[in-house]
């Protein structure tokens, strides 16, 4: 488990969104706090995260620029990331939004169907041509939307225009459509702030606060047959109830879940592995900071990129600072090729004379990873 920092990366965040692409991490959007306001970061910024080289680079974005938002959710289908919902200073949105990411182009997209509810703190995930949206805290559902039978919205007695949901909305991005699709099973019970993944053709909900409750349940989806199994029965300790924890898939068949909020407003620290052919949980022994509202991409390297989030309570606004650092969690050793890089930079002082009678690729990775370019792009290249 290490620590990566650097002087050009962006600013302290929670509530942002991030997702897998190619060589790296793209990072958009979510908020910070300061002593006076909270402070939306801005739409037209992403930044993109070089796992190889551990080095970030700016992009600045075109387009029907979407506003500053947090708890959104985003994923990547082919080279267009898309970006759903979330709270907006005042309000919540359902809006649909796609990055174009070889001309980093923003298009607000005029979806067919009916939309989701407009809501933030969902979880969202990725099969075939399709993006997937499930939960969520939003306001009221509109009448005439043919939905599932067990689908449930709990007003929230605070605010009682808002409420949580277990909402299932798809969107087909060759149909341009979105659908609320029929489902056999038992679904989730209505959520917020929840984490989920997909592993192949089956889909995993874990946690998030339900009224006033945090969960610790585990659901499976399966996406050809759209049938939920209730939580499932698992063997082992169990992770505590949480919020706003990240819950990754570590191919071919485990799913990293690390941090959140507990029922106590803790933030937690713990790390743990679910082993989803034997329903199984496994706690990771590994000292790492407490971090909610975070973010946790899958690597091109197979590591658990953690990047911002905070280490507070949420709730307490005076002295809770959002994060700035990446956590990269590593479950195998690293490859030879990277630990000889890794140690021909640390012995740069010695060997940086012979770099140039290296083969071209080697040579220029490790100027690259030295820093002496402007960064790494989103191609790959």
């Amino acid at each position: 488990m290490s620590n990566a920092e650097d002087s050009n990366k962006p600013l302290q965040r929670t509530g942002h969104v991030a997702t897998s692409y190619k060589n790296g991490v793209l990072v958009w959007g979510g908020y910070r706090e300061t002593e006076r306001t909270t402070i939306y970061l801005p739409g037209n910024e992403l930044w993109f995260y070089d796992t190889f080289l551990e080095k970030w680079t700016p992009r600045n974005l075109t387009g029907d620029i979407p506003p500053g938002t947090s708890g959104a959710v985003a994923q990547v289908l082919g080279d267009a990331m898309y970006l759903f919902g979330g709270f907006l200073t005042d309000r919540n949105s359902n809006h649909l939004y796609r990055l174009d990411l070889t001309t980093l182009t923003w298009e607000l997209v005029d979806a067919q169907g009916d939309l989701p509810i407009p809501c933030d703190k969902m979880a969202g995930w990725t099969y075939r041509d399709c993006f997937y949206v499930f939960g969520g805290f939003g306001i009221s559902p509109r009448a005439g939307v043919q939905r599932p039978p067990d689908f449930a919205f709990l007003h929230d007695m605070q605010a009682p225009w808002r409420g949580w949901t277990n909402q299932l909305v798809v969107f087909d991005t060759q149909t341009n459509s979105w659908s609320w699709p029929m489902y056999k099973g038992t679904a989730p019970v209505a959520r917020a702030a929840h984490a989920a993944t997909r592993i192949d053709h089956q889909a995993f909900v874990f946690g998030g606060r339900h009224q006033q409750s945090r969960l610790n349940d585990i659901h499976r989806l399966d996406l050809d047959t759209m049938h939920w199994t209730g939580a499932l029965r698992t063997i082992g300790e169990k992770p505590r109830g949480r919020s706003w924890h990240s819950f990754t898939a570590l191919p071919p068949f485990r799913i990293v879940l690390y941090g959140g909020f507990s029922q106590t407003e803790e933030p937690l620290s713990d790390c743990w592995l679910f082993v989803v052919p034997a329903l199984t949980w496994v706690r990771v022994e590994v000292q790492l900071p407490p971090r909610l509202w975070h973010s946790a991409c899958l690597s091109c390297e197979e590591e658990v990129i953690v990047f911002g989030g905070c280490a507070g309570n949420i709730f307490q606004r005076d002295g809770v600072q959002a994060e700035d650092t990446v956590i990269t969690l590593s479950f195998s050793p690293r490859s030879l090729y990277r630990i000889c890089l890794e140690r021909a930079l640390r012995l740069r002082h010695l060997l940086q004379p012979q770099w140039p009678m290296l083969p071209p690729s080697v040579r220029d990775t490790l100027y690259l990873m030295h820093g002496n370019t402007q960064g790494s792009r989103l191609d790959g290249s």
